[in-house]
């Protein structure tokens, strides 16, 4: 009787270990995220650029230093939110924006009743001194 208390025990101190270890560095993307650049500014032709991890976006001009950073998700009930940080420096100065995505219908895991989702977006002119014509970043998510 003994012998199995400590294997019980035994196994929940690793299965415990092994969680606290892990989910650090366990991370699920639900939402699809990129970052658009409109270099003739808002409203313009812009690249898509895809995140794929946290750090610096090599894709981007060489006169700007963008990095993505701050990853987060947080699951509860049927309720699904997620969080990412763009941050930009250009000329000493640096611009930041984050936006949480969430979504709270249970269906959409699935896609069952082919609903369109709806995408969430914020972002910043680069060089506010030129008005109109700063290139524009944006982040944006959609499920």
């Amino acid at each position: 009787m003994n012998f199995m208390k400590i294997s019980f025990l035994r196994k929940l101190v690793v299965t415990l270990l092994l969680t606290y270890i892990i989910t650090p560095v366990v991370h699920a993307d639900f939402f699809k995220w990129e970052v658009l650049v409109s270099e003739q500014g808002y409203g313009t032709e812009s690249k898509n650029f895809p995140i794929v991890s946290e750090g610096k976006i090599d894709k981007l001009d060489e006169n700007f230093k963008c990095s993505l950073k701050n990853f987060w998700t947080k699951i509860e009930s049927e309720l699904l939110l997620e969080g990412k940080t763009l941050e930009c420096v250009y000329d000493g100065k640096k611009r930041i924006v984050s936006l949480i995505c969430r979504d709270n219908h249970k269906n959409r895991k699935y896609n069952k009743i082919k609903e369109l989702y709806p995408f969430a977006k914020d972002g910043f002119p680069l060089i506010p001194e030129l008005g109109a014509n700063s290139p524009y970043l944006e982040l944006r998510c959609y499920f």
